[in-house]
């Protein structure tokens, strides 16, 4: 499993980078602080089999 922490300032930007890891992403939440320029995402991504 690998965990990622995304930085963006708009929601587009995000939207984009889901959609460009597709059916990889396991889950992924928005970071609760909301306060300042760029808001913050949190993706975890499946493990591939080996």
């Amino acid at each position: 499993m690998m965990k990622l922490k995304v930085s963006y300032e708009r929601p587009e930007e995000l939207h984009h980078l889901l959609d460009r890891l597709g059916p990889e992403v396991k889950s992924w939440r928005h970071s609760q602080n909301r306060e300042g320029q760029f808001k913050k995402a949190y993706i975890v991504i499946k493990e591939r089999p080996a």
